[in-house]
């Protein structure tokens, strides 16, 4: 069976000469065939294979049971590209895999069966197809396989099926595809004809080097071309990183160094955060879009991606600003250079960003001297992306540890060992914080001003006893307290938070105490699954029309308040596995936009209350393994029902007289078909 068509891959260029080539490879995917087939895409550098990859996926993705593209898959680490690819499919978030094998043994038994499109963009070691698509028996019948790389002899070695070498474009092609970048018009204009000639000549057919020379012309005088191309035909051998130089000097400043952030912190990061970091170091949201419009940056899934060559580039322009003195650079992302500065401490003020993946360097003592220097300091990342599970000892900090945070908008730990921030800790200018995994005990002592906080992220700190008080970052948005297992209360503050939209308290499982709503008007999901000592669901006291999805699975409330029924634009109520679930209030009825409610596995709950009011958004009803005796007749009230689940209700007893009428609206609304869901959800002998 298909699944629902996946969606479509954003793309920044044109497919110029895309059908040209789908037509050549179209006997090498043979799409009639039920055979698993691996296919390599090769090719030098900006010819267009990840271009070529994105337009297949979008053709064809829809004709299989799921499909995932994996950009940029040689900078990722094994359990971490694995997990991404089977959440992909699979369409939902997978537990941590703890090792490659462990994960090559999860995509063996899930896919086997499943008829799968996977491409693997930019693969360059064999050990990335070994432990993503080792071999053809991973998958099931008719599944694809594309894989994109440099490497020729990779993909001969890993036998795969068929290869497409994309070759460089046509002349025709060439000049269409600079009209589009120069002129925005399939053609150039008559007076421009023999000069865009001349400037396809330096791109030699490079998709990369036509759309970045087309750009850099765009809009130019012919006497401004002119210049343009005489400084190319001073330079001698023309390169595709001389073209797109050329092109980043011609940047303004701050987007020069918007562009450098990007190449090395956030290439392939979600554009939303990107942005708001970003934006917070003055660098606006016109400069991202100067980027993009000149093909430095696509954005591909919500994700902000980059050539390799530019990436490249980016670097290069880094290390020509201390050739052999990586402290004096103005930011560091290689692990080996990270630990020379930070063991050393030659870091000085000319730092503004770090990146430190501390799973490819070796164990590091870090002390506040390291630091000191760096007054400039805007962004510093320390993340483990490793091939197996977070070791949080290969990173010391002393008890007394201090770093400069007066300039950080971005600070991002991966299990800080500290019972607490810095005592002097200053994030007045602070964006976003996260200290996943961390050995925190309580964030900082009384209140501290966070104006400009947006994102904190203390998750999975299992020894967090208390909850910061947030009433100094009024701009809080999201605050994701998930796995914090020692957490028992939450404190006032977080209730009053007008700006907040997500609070994740998933797996909080010692929480038992949630304050009064006060506050909260903008607050779009609540997550409490998981906290199985939660008794009582807080009083409503304020407008939370914002709020779509409220998750109370394996809570220990016994009921919810009646001001539930103040939650108007409620998408999703999951109340699943609340074995204390006695009532539900007749106020869920005002629940007008409500379209899934889950109480599967609540084994106390003996009844439905009278649905008073018509409910015609409700789609889904499930009471499977409640104590229902019987449901109210006053169900035919919920219009829009199409999947009402009552498998394994012993105590039902009168389910024929309420059903009947139930089934011949369903009948009536949707046809056989929907007679067929109801047959399969319903035991046939109650039916």
């Amino acid at each position: 069976m298909l699944i629902s068509r996946p969606k479509l891959l954003c793309i920044s260029a044109n497919l110029v000469g895309f059908d040209s080539r789908l037509e050549e490879m179209s006997s090498l995917l043979c799409m009639e065939s039920n055979d698993v087939r691996m296919i390599g895409i090769h090719g030098i550098g900006g010819i267009g294979k990840t271009t070529l990859a994105i337009g297949i996926y979008n053709q064809i993705a829809h004709q299989f049971e799921g499909a995932s593209f994996l950009p940029n898959a040689a900078e990722h680490r094994g359990s971490l590209i694995q997990r991404k690819l089977l959440a992909d499919i699979l369409g939902e978030k997978i537990a941590r895999i703890s090792n490659i094998d462990e994960g090559i043994s999860l995509i063996k038994k899930t896919l086997c069966s499943r008829k799968v499109l996977i491409i693997l963009d930019d693969v360059s070691a064999l050990t990335q197809l070994e432990f993503l698509a080792g071999s053809h028996q991973w998958f099931g019948s008719g599944s694809r396989i594309i894989i994109t790389t440099r490497n020729k002899h990779l993909l001969d070695v890993h036998e795969v099926d068929g290869l497409y070498e994309v070759q460089k474009l046509k002349s025709e092609e060439a000049f269409k595809l600079f009209s589009l970048y120069a002129f925005e018009a399939d053609l150039p204009d008559d007076r421009f004809w023999e000069l865009s000639g001349r400037a396809l000549n330096y791109c030699d057919g490079l998709p990369l080097a036509v759309k970045v020379v087309g750009c850099y012309l765009r809009k130019k005088t012919e006497l401004e071309w002119e210049d343009e191309l005489l400084k190319l035909t001073t330079v001698g051998q023309i390169t595709v990183q001389y073209v797109l130089r050329l092109s980043y000097d011609r940047l303004e400043h701050t987007e020069k160094d918007l562009f450098l952030d990007i190449a090395c912190f956030f290439r392939g990061k979600d554009s939303d955060s990107v942005g708001r970091i970003l934006d917070s170091c003055n660098f606006s949201a016109i400069g991202m879009k100067v980027l993009k419009d000149c093909s430095f940056i696509s954005i591909l899934d919500n994700k902000i991606e980059m050539h390799g060559l530019m990436q490249q580039m980016g670097w290069e322009i880094i290390r020509r600003e201390s050739p052999g003195q990586p402290g004096q650079r103005s930011r560091l992302w290689n692990p080996e250079d990270v630990h020379a500065v930070l063991t050393q401490k030659t870091g000085t003020k000319a730092i503004e960003g770090i990146s430190f993946d501390v799973s490819a360097s070796k164990e590091i003592q870090i002390t506040s001297e390291a630091l000191k220097k760096m007054t400039n300091l805007r962004l510093l990342r320390v993340y483990w992306d490793g091939l197996s599970s977070y070791d949080s000892n290969t990173v010391h900090l002393p008890e007394e540890f201090e770093f400069p945070s007066y300039e950080l908008r971005y600070l991002h730990w991966d299990g800080w060992s500290l019972e607490s921030l810095p005592s002097n800790f200053n994030g007045k200018k602070l964006v976003e914080l996260s200290l996943k995994h961390s050995s925190l005990n309580h964030l900082w002592k009384g209140n501290k001003c966070l104006e400009n906080l947006k994102v904190m992220d203390l998750s999975h700190s299992r020894y967090l006893v208390e909850c910061p008080d947030v009433s100094g970052a009024p701009s809080l948005e999201t605050l994701n307290l998930y796995g914090c297992t020692s957490l028992r209360e939450v404190h006032p503050s977080i209730a009053r938070l007008k700006n907040l939209k997500i609070l994740n308290l998933g797996n909080c499982r010692m929480l038992h105490y949630f304050p009064r709503i006060i506050g909260l008007e903008k607050l779009e999901v609540l997550n409490l699954s998981g906290c199985s000592r939660l008794e009582k669901f807080p009083d409503i006291k304020a407008n939370m029309e914002s709020l779509l999805e409220l998750h109370l699975e394996g809570t220990a409330i016994i009921e919810l308040p009646s001001s539930v029924g103040y939650l108007r634009g409620l998408v999703l109520l999951n109340m699943k596995s609340c074995k204390n679930l006695k009532i539900l209030p007749g106020r869920i009825c005002d629940l007008k936009s409500l379209k899934t409610l889950i109480l599967s596995g609540c084994s106390k709950l003996e009844r439905l209350p009278e649905i008073t009011e018509v409910m015609e958004h409700l789609e889904e009803l499930l009471l499977d393994g409640t104590s229902i005796r019987e449901l109210p007749r006053s169900i035919l009230r919920l219009k829009g029902l199409v999947l009402l689940n009552l498998r394994k209700c012993k105590e039902l007893r009168t389910l024929r007289n309420s059903i009947c009428g139930l089934k011949s609206h369903f009948m009536k609304l949707s046809g056989r078909l929907m007679q067929k869901k109801i047959e399969r959800t319903l035991p046939m002998s109650q039916l």
